[in-house]
């Protein structure tokens, strides 16, 4: 029995726009946004151009006002600004941060 499979297979995805305030997150995919519709696609290769890579360390800086839009990213050393349509389009994992 392969337990390993079967609870990867039950854990729920978790996307950059659910995550707080200084969390430290790896991006693992990017996934299929219906707010953008026939330009998902174009949204999808434009995060990839920024950086937002499957493997990316990202920070999470900081939200606009009463914690809405945008959502301040730190990824590479360069910090951007995302809409939450945007950040709920990257899937990511913790990252420990003990260095």
């Amino acid at each position: 029995m392969n337990t390993a499979v079967l609870a990867d297979a039950i854990t729920p995805m978790l996307r950059l726009d659910q995550c707080r305030k200084g969390a430290c997150v790896r991006v693992t995919t990017l996934i299929e946004q219906p707010l953008f519709g026939a330009q998902d696609e174009r949204v999808s290769l434009r995060l990839k151009e920024l950086g937002f890579l499957p493997g990316a360390q990202l920070k999470i800086i900081g939200f606009g006002l009463l914690g809405s839009d945008p959502m301040a990213v730190q990824v590479n050393g360069t910090k951007f600004a995302l809409r939450r349509a945007e950040a709920a389009k990257i899937c990511v994992e913790p990252v420990s941060t003990n260095s």
